[in-house]
């Protein structure tokens, strides 16, 4: 299968009206791009493996809605996306690493003298510093950051399956209309290829655990990352109305020797990760329309002991003769 599709670049303040293909900056595709609400794949996790309610403290028609923030995961993500797509030439484009020693950032009391013109000498020099520093659009990284992403890479670009898997168009937002109930979806993988392959690369700390097959299947699950990426399947379907030849996810453990672990989301997992999906969905338009946001503690629930720890104390019940 080879396919071959305009990618849009919408103009400064345009809005995403059509389904297509588009070059948007990562904000921009975070940030509601469509003519109407939009959901990305976060944001579908978010309802299916938290609660309605965790999506309502960050929906854009939320009068008190919490601020997004940008996790150093994030960061260094985009940094590593940079760097795969375009070497260190798409690392310039895309951070810069803080020149050392650098002040630490200015406390609130310290801008409050400052801004009251009473600011100490260490107090302006902090400003001063990280004034200039944030003045820079693109992320911030350190030295230490830099050594490892470039350490990181030169060992995946010796791993044959992974660079045919990120072998495709990088940072490309998928968009179109769910036809159930209007809301725009967007999802954006690391790479698509319209040979027929989507895929993404994900950062693996471990904390002082070893990476093994087991740990990538547990994050696949506990993050929903076959959620995120049956939704970039149904994208590529929905534009090209062909299903992705493959689909998978590419780990890369953070500490040295930085191994490189696979996996390929076959279609019966992709189905039951598409029904969530599909599920989040309704979930998000039913609660739109009603004003309710349901969360964890709706309703009142049974304490439920952990079976293994009741079988255990009731047999030991039965031995001391009180058994229920």
């Amino acid at each position: 299968m080879t396919l071959e599709f305009e990618i849009r670049t919408l103009a400064e303040g345009e809005k995403i009206t059509e389904a297509g293909f588009y070059n948007i900056p990562m904000h921009i595709h975070h940030n509601q791009p469509c003519d109407g609400y939009s959901v990305t794949s976060s944001v579908l996790r978010k309802c299916e493996n938290g609660t309605p309610a965790d999506v309502w403290a960050y929906h854009p028609d939320n009068p008190e809605r919490e601020e997004d923030t940008d996790s150093e995961a994030m960061k260094m993500g985009r940094v590593m996306a940079a760097f795969i797509e375009d070497g260190l030439e798409g690392l310039n484009k895309q951070c810069f690493v803080l020149p050392t020693p650098k002040p630490s950032r200015p406390t609130e009391a310290q801008l409050e003298k400052i801004k009251q013109g009473e600011g100490t000498d260490a107090g302006l020099k902090s400003y001063t510093y990280w004034k200039e520093q944030d003045a820079d659009p693109r992320d911030q990284i350190t030295k230490e950051q830099l050594d490892l992403i470039i350490k990181m890479g030169k060992v995946l670009a010796k791993d044959p399956a992974a660079c045919a898997a990120l072998g495709g168009i990088p940072e490309i937002t998928m968009a179109w209309q769910d036809d159930r109930t209007g809301i725009w979806c967007l999802a954006r993988p690391d790479q698509i290829s319209f040979s027929g392959m989507v895929s993404d690369y994900k950062k693996v700390a471990t904390r002082g655990g070893y990476l093994n097959g087991w740990v990538i299947d547990r994050r696949i699950e506990e993050y929903g990352y076959d959620m995120q990426m049956a939704f970039a399947g149904e994208g590529f379907f929905q534009l090209t109305r062909n299903h992705p030849d493959q689909v998978g996810l590419i780990f890369q453990w953070e500490k040295a020797p930085h191994h490189v672990i696979l996996r390929e989301i076959d279609e019966e997992e992709l189905a039951i990760a598409k029904f969530r999906n599909d599920r989040a969905l309704m979930t998000i338009a039913e609660s739109m329309e009603s004003g309710h946001w349901a969360g964890p503690g709706e309703h009142v629930g049974r304490f439920v002991r952990n079976e293994k720890n009741r079988e255990r104390l009731l047999n030991e019940m039965q031995i001391a003769g009180v058994a229920p």
